[in-house]
């Protein structure tokens, strides 16, 4: 009895010893886990000083962010038939248009006259209104423009004097087919039947200029890859105003068509995208190298090597076809000017990145002579005017990713998020620039 007593005593012992020994080994554990998390945070924090730049890189001004900036002065409130306020070229990229805002007592007409030169006028009567947007279309370039306003038994004329066209400003070598021929050298642009240039925009915008019902036009972006293609398409109005820019996975090959209410897009495949929400429709066939691309009696046409052929359930189907040339009117059918929202659809793929193992560990501090970087929306540019392969490095805490840089380059923002310093590489020696990027 007492032996047994004896042995329970010190089996207690024996595990007041053990839960002693356990709980000190288990503090220290709890410890150095903590030691472990606010160690992993210190680097983190260090890690993000060290490798973050101190100038963010110069990133351009958004289309759709300046013209709802110029959008603030568009009022016709206080301002009436006698004393109109007037902006020509309102959104910047259209210098042969005007929008002219004004007050009536009543609801009423407004109509309009664009003198022309060889009694080529513009008229047109829009809708009754008191509150009146009227755009103006059809001024000439370097000119003294007459337009003459009338409603409620008033009239007003205006003179709009305009500039000249650009100096590189080039021309096709066809001429007017109709009142107003569209076309799209190096500038849109339209003439008249005296071959009269009318309108244009001031920018470099791609491909093939399609109406669509609403007088909108569509039309390739001035946003470029780099084998000089467009990203995206516009939907825009003749006054220069982009309603919506419809972001492509591959480039843009300048030709598209309206197709039932939606755009038909050559694209590295041939696409069909809805004109309202930017939505793909239909991935309907490969580009086999196709020229042309457009819509008639509801069937898509496409053309190649200089044959026509129509897109049907067996394939392609060649028929005798005149795509015509591009002639349409400035007023057709349209209301006043209405000011709303402007959208962007889709996202651009993400860049691939090239297979290199560099070492940030050594580097120089300088930016490189002859490299320019900017930022678009979406994504960056880097030029490289050197005689050189330059390997552009975007780098944060446990994300590094290089890029190969031979003449001009585009990476996509798509799949990059936080902060990222920028390090250029050149001839396997590493530069960190004082530059970064934020995502």
């Amino acid at each position: 009895m007492v032996n047994f007593l004896f042995f329970l005593k010190s089996n207690d012992f024996l595990i007041e010893i053990w839960y002693n020994v356990s709980s000190g080994i288990m503090k220290k554990v709890y410890i150095l886990i903590v030691i472990f998390i606010v160690f992993i945070i210190g680097i983190s924090i260090i890690g993000s000083i060290i490798v973050t730049g101190n100038v963010e890189i110069l990133e351009e001004k958004d289309a759709i962010g300046i013209q709802t900036n110029r959008e603030v002065y568009f009022t016709c409130y206080g301002y009436s038939i006698d004393n109109p306020n007037v902006i020509v070229n309102p959104y910047g990229n259209s210098p042969l248009t005007a929008i002219v805002m004004f007050e009536t007592d009543d609801y009423s007409n407004v109509s309009i006259t664009i003198k022309g030169k060889n009694d080529n006028d513009i008229n047109y009567t829009f809708p009754k209104n008191k509150y009146h947007y009227i755009p103006i279309y059809g001024l000439y370039a370097d000119y003294n423009n007459t337009v003459i306003l009338t409603s409620e038994n008033k009239t007003k004329e205006i003179d709009i004097k305009t500039e000249s066209l650009p100096d590189d400003f080039e021309f096709s070598s066809s001429g007017s087919y109709g009142n107003f021929t569209f076309y799209n050298v190096n500038y849109p642009y339209a003439v008249d039947s005296n071959n009269d240039v009318r309108w244009y925009l001031n920018e470099k915008y791609y491909g093939n200029i399609t109406f669509n019902s609403d007088s909108s036009i569509i039309i390739g972006s001035n946003r470029y890859d780099e084998n000089g293609r467009a990203i995206s398409i516009y939907k825009m109005n003749l006054l220069g105003k982009i309603f919506n820019e419809y972001l492509l996975e591959n480039s843009y090959y300048g030709v598209n068509a309206i197709y039932n209410d939606n755009i038909l897009v050559l694209s590295s495949d041939v696409l069909l995208i809805d004109l309202q929400t930017g939505e793909l429709v239909d991935d309907i066939m490969e580009n086999d190298n196709f020229t042309y691309l457009g819509n008639i009696d509801d069937k898509i046409v496409v053309c190649k090597d200089d044959t026509y052929y129509v897109v049907n359930e067996n394939g392609l189907e060649e028929i005798s076809y005149d795509t015509g040339a591009n002639v349409n009117n400035f007023y057709d059918e349209i209301n006043e000017y209405r000011i709303i929202p402007s959208n962007r659809y889709g996202l651009l793929n993400k860049t691939e990145m090239a297979k290199k193992k560099v070492s940030l560990l050594n580097y120089d501090k300088k930016m490189i002579d002859g490299v320019e970087i900017t930022k678009e929306v979406e994504r960056i540019r880097i030029e490289n005017s050197t005689d050189d392969v330059v390997y552009l490095i975007l780098d944060k805490f446990f994300d590094k990713r290089i890029y190969e840089i031979n003449d001009i380059k585009y990476i996509n923002l798509n799949g990059l998020s936080g902060k990222y310093t920028i390090y250029l590489m050149v001839n396997d020696k590493v530069y960190k620039t004082d530059y970064f990027v934020e995502v």
